[in-house]
C-alpha cells in the first residue's frame, strides 16, 4: 500500500496509516489531493483511489458581545456571547473585573454577567496563543421608569375610566430586559371646583382603601394630582423620584 498527498509520498505504518502535515502560511480555504494505491494480496490486483480534501486556515481572533446592547445593567442578568476563533475552548481563559461583575458560564460560548456598581467592567480573553485582549462595557442602573395610570402619563380621562383604575404602574419604556420595577408610594390630591383640596398618602402602587374612596368621588371637572411618586427597580439601594402626574376628569 502507498499513500501520497499532492504528489509527495508518505510513510505508511503497519496499520496502514500515514500522517500528513503542512504549514498554515496564509488564511483561507486550502485544498489537497490524496492518492492511495492498494494491492490485494490474494488476487494481486492493484486499485488506486483519489480524493480531494480541503481545510480552512484562520487567524486567532476573539469577540465579546453583550447580547442586548453594549451596556451591563445592575439588577438584571446580562447575557453575553464570547467567541475566540482559532483558540481551543479548553485553553481559553475568561476573566472579568470592575463594576462588581460576576461572570457565570452557561455553555456554548454563552455567559451571564451580573453587575453591582455603576462605572466600567472589563472582560479579558487570553490563552491558546491569544494575547490578553480587553473588552470594556459600561455599567449602568436600570433606566428610571415612567409612572402611568392605565396607559396614560396624564391629561384628560373619562370619569368611568378613571374610577376603574386600580393603581399607578411603573413602565420601563424601550427597555429590553425582563426587569420589574415597583411603585413605593405617592400623594393623591383631589382638586374639585370650589372645594378645598383633599390629600391622601398612598403606600405602594395599588390604591389603598382611602385613596380608592377619593378616586370614586371623581366628577367631571375635577383634577387629580399624583405627587411625589417614588419607585424602585432591581439593584436600587433607595427609591427614585418618578415625578408627578395630573389628570383632568371629563
Amino acid at each position: 500500500m502507498s499513500l501520497s498527498v499532492n504528489g509527495s509520498s508518505l510513510n505508511v505504518n503497519d496499520e496502514g496509516e500515514a500522517v500528513w502535515k503542512t504549514l498554515a502560511n496564509d488564511v483561507g480555504t486550502k485544498k489537497y489531493n490524496a492518492v492511495a494505491t492498494v494491492t490485494n494480496p490474494v488476487t494481486g490486483k492493484t486499485d488506486t483511489y483519489k480524493r480531494e480534501f480541503e481545510f480552512e486556515v484562520g487567524e486567532r481572533s476573539c469577540n465579546v458581545s453583550a447580547e442586548k446592547m453594549n451596556v451591563f445593567y445592575i439588577g438584571v442578568e446580562n447575557p453575553v456571547g464570547i467567541t475566540a476563533a482559532g483558540v481551543p475552548s479548553a485553553q481559553l481563559s475568561v476573566q472579568a473585573s470592575g463594576g462588581g461583575i460576576d461572570l457565570v458560564k452557561q455553555g456554548g460560548g454563552k455567559y451571564v454577567a451580573n453587575v453591582k456598581s455603576p462605572g466600567e467592567a472589563t472582560i479579558v480573553l487570553s490563552g491558546g496563543g491569544l494575547p490578553p485582549t480587553n473588552f470594556k462595557f459600561r455599567v449602568k442602573r436600570i433606566p428610571t421608569p415612567v409612572p402611568m395610570l392605565s396607559d396614560k402619563r396624564g391629561g384628560a380621562m373619562p370619569n368611568g375610566v378613571f374610577k376603574a383604575q386600580q393603581g399607578v404602574i411603573p413602565v420601563l419604556e424601550g427597555f429590553e430586559f425582563d426587569a420589574k420595577c415597583t411603585i413605593q408610594g405617592f400623594n393623591l390630591v383631589r382638586v374639585a371646583p370650589r372645594q378645598d383640596a383633599q390629600i391622601v398618602a398612598n403606600t405602594g402602587g395599588r390604591f389603598s382603601p382611602q385613596a380608592n374612596t377619593l378616586i370614586q368621588q371623581a366628577k367631571p371637572g375635577d383634577r387629580y394630582l399624583f405627587e411625589q411618586i417614588k419607585g424602585r427597580c432591581p439593584g436600587d439601594a433607595a427609591a427614585r423620584d418618578l415625578g408627578d402626574m395630573s389628570f383632568q376628569i371629563k
